[in-house]
This record gives C-alpha cells, structure tokens and sequence, in this order.
C-alpha cells in the first residue's frame, strides 16, 4: 500500500495545483470531446437513413481530414499571433456551428462544406492545446495536466458514445404521436452534439482577468538551435501516423472477418480499451517522476510492439482482444508523456508550430498508409499490416529517443515551495 499511497497522495497533490484556465479548459474539452463521441457514432447512419450512398459518406469522411490538414499550418500561426486562447474558442465554436448545419441541412454541397469547416474547428482546437496548457502550468504538475487531458479526452468519447447509442432508441420509445422517425431522432441527437461542441467555448470564455501575448513572428526564426528540434518530433509524429493508419481503421474489421465478432461485441472492446487507457494514462506521471518522461513513454512504446505483432499472428479471439487492450493502454498512455516533454523542450515561440508540423505529417502519413493498407490486406491479409506497424513504431520510439536523450526535463524538478505553490501554474496569461 505504501506505493499505492504514495502515487495517489502525489497526484491529489498535483490536481491541487491545476490553474484556473487548466480547469476551464478541462472542462471545456470535455464538452467538444464528448459531441465527438456522438457525431462518430450517429453521423455515418445518419446519411445512410437519409439515403445517401456510402461512397457518399466516404467523402464527408475525406472533406473532415481534409479541413484538419489543411487547417494545421493556418492555425499554428494564429495561435501565435491571435493567442491559445481564442483558438480554442473559435475552434470550438467553429465545430459546433458546422455540425448543426450538416445535420439540419441535408443538401449534399451544405454537408461536405459543414464536414470541412468540422475539420478547421477540430484543428484549430487541437493545435492550440498543448501550447495552452503548457504555458497554464508549472513542471511540478505539467505532466499530470497532460495525462488529466488525455484521459478526458477518452472518457469524454466513452461517455458521447454512449450517449449517441442509448438517445436515439429513448426518443423512439415515447408513446404514439410523441416518437419522431429514426431520421429525426438521429437528427436530434446530433443537434445535442452541436450544442456541446459550442459550449465547450463557454469556459474559456467565461475566463476573467485574462490576457495573453502574441508570439512576436521574427523571433520564432531566432533561435536556430531549437528550430532544429522540429524535425525529430515531426518524424516521430509521421511514423506514428503511418503505423496508426495502417491498422486503426480496420481494427472493426479484423475482428468481424477474422473472429466473427458482432457490432455489439466489437463496441464493448473498443470501450474498454479506451477506459483502461484513461486510467493507465493516470498512472503514467507517477512513473514519469522516477525514471523521466522521456523513458517511460519510450518503454511504454516498446513494451506494446509484442502484443500488436501478436495481432497480426492470433488466432484465438480471447488472446486477440487481451493483446488488443494492452497494446492500445501501452501506446497510447505514451502519448501525454510525450506531449509534455515537446512542449516543456520548445521555446514558447516554436510550441503551435511543432503541434501545427506534427498534425499535419501525422494526417499525412495516417492518410496514405490507410489508402495502402486497405490494398496490402485485401491482397496480403490482415497479418502484414500489423507487423509494419510494429517496425514504424519500433523506429519512432528509438529514433526519437536518440534525438532527446540529453535534453534536460522540467519533471525531474524537486516539488515547488508552498510559497511558489501559490501561482498554481497560472502562467504568464493570467492577470
């Protein structure tokens, strides 16, 4: 219990400290991420129900991608110059108004259009993230504020999945002459979304007494030795994103073609994947405190390759699905530890541009790895896929650890003085 008791006291410790615009923004992440969780359960039956072709729902899926890539460079730059802050706000309002169109319109030039301005929203929000809460917190909590935001960011999805599935059946158990179509319920539900996603703007712009500074443009050219940085973090975030998109979005299928699993079946995997990542991801910053962010993520990395090449090879479902939630809480709890060391190894002036650099070779790579892959397992099987996945992977961690091995890390700071306790990260932004 000792540990055990250690590590929970440490994170009550650390969650005390978050800053008033950490907890907004928290909150307000929350709100946006749970309306994803909705719109990726609702929105594809939505346009089916509404007789739309699939091919036409592939290309609300591309013209989504397409605003999130296209975005990512624009959207660094304002964050820089405009402030973290608005982005967030016009990002998620931006999301929300997009969504009530495409679901309350439907006109194929109005849907693909909202879909693209969904896409701009999302990147805008995403882009301005971790600039945000890196400058909104001191090293003694940054680490636990990442891992707070991603387990949000899961749980919120959990929770708008849920959502998404139980409200619709509930509008069309309402007695006779109350019970709308499955159209309209769906449409109603997806109405809900848009109001979500809007109001996560509300608690960043609720904020009082904030303000923040432009990034002067000239000095993000200044120092050439931290520019120099961008590029081991964009080739990390495009090996990623190659070995992502060769198996993340045939997951659903490998378990319906190679095990017969049903859509029920194939929700509660995925479900618990993402729970159990939430809380592994808790649990990350403990380890991060004793061996330094930058191992554990890239242990964390190595440990799942194992399981995701045992993927590839399994074919019993029980072994298959085991290997499946480890490897995703392995991975995937990596993520924050990795956030957090970028941005605390970037000057302020270069953190929108490397989360802007890094979302745009991550989509690029997730984009063309998903085109082949879709060729590789229709020729070769599910089996190859997984096993170049585990190489691009192996090559990220590695290489990326190589690149930072002796950067130095804010985490392995002693813990602040109650007197220093007392600006609980509000960072240069908050007057």
């Amino acid at each position: 219990m000792g540990p055990l008791r250690s590590t929970l006291d440490d994170y009550r410790e650390a969650l005390s400290l978050f800053s008033r615009p950490a907890r907004r923004f928290l909150l307000g992440t929350f709100l946006v991420w749970g309306a994803h969780g909705i719109s990726s359960v609702l929105f594809n039956l939505y346009l089916v129900e509404g007789r739309f072709p699939v091919s036409f729902v592939g290309q609300t899926i591309s013209m989504n991608g397409l605003g999130l890539a296209l975005m990512a460079l624009p959207a660094g730059v304002l964050a820089d110059r405009w402030g973290r802050r608005r982005c967030l706000i016009l990002g998620a309002l931006l999301e929300g108004a997009a969504t009530l169109v495409r679901v309350t319109v439907l006109s194929p030039a109005a849907i693909l259009g909202a879909s693209f301005a969904i896409g701009a929203g999302q990147s805008l929000y995403a882009i301005a993230a971790a600039p945000f809460i890196a400058e909104h917190s001191t090293p003694r909590e940054r680490t636990y504020l990442f891992s707070a935001f991603f387990a949000v960011e899961l749980l919120a999805g959990v929770a708008g999945s849920i959502f998404g599935g139980w409200m619709p059946p509930a509008l069309r158990a309402l007695p006779a002459g109350f019970a709308p179509s499955l159209l309209a319920s769906y449409r109603a539900t997806l109405v809900a979304a848009a109001l979500f996603a809007a109001a996560g703007a509300l608690p960043m712009a609720m904020l009082r007494g904030f303000r923040e500074s432009a990034v002067a443009p000239e000095a993000a050219d200044a120092d050439r030795a931290a520019s120099r940085k961008l590029w081991p973090i964009a080739l990390n975030a495009l090996l990623i994103g190659m070995g992502a998109g060769l198996v993340i979005p045939f997951m659903n299928l490998y378990f319906a073609r190679r095990f017969q699993c049903s859509s029920g079946q194939i929700g509660l995997f995925f479900s618990v994947a993402q729970v159990a990542t939430a809380a592994a991801t808790l649990l990350g910053p403990a380890l991060a405190r004793r061996f330094g962010r930058l191992r554990t993520a890239t242990a964390s990395e190595l440990l799942s390759l194992p399981f995701l090449v045992t993927l590839g090879a399994e074919r019993r479902l029980d072994v298959a699905v085991g290997a499946f939630w480890l490897r995703a809480v392995l991975m995937q709890a990596s993520t924050p530890l990795v956030n957090a060391f970028i941005m605390e190894s970037l000057p302020v002036r270069l953190r929108a541009r490397s989360a802007s650099l890094s979302n745009t070779v991550w989509n690029a790579g997730w984009a063309a790895s998903a085109t082949l892959s879709g060729w590789v397992i229709q020729r070769f099987g599910y089996d190859v896929p997984f096993y170049v996945t585990a190489v691009l992977y192996a090559t990220a961690a590695i290489t990326f650890y190589l690149s930072f091995r002796g950067s130095p890390e804010g985490g392995s700071l002693p813990p602040l003085s109650e007197e220093a306790r007392g600006v609980r990260g509000e960072g240069p932004g908050t007057e």
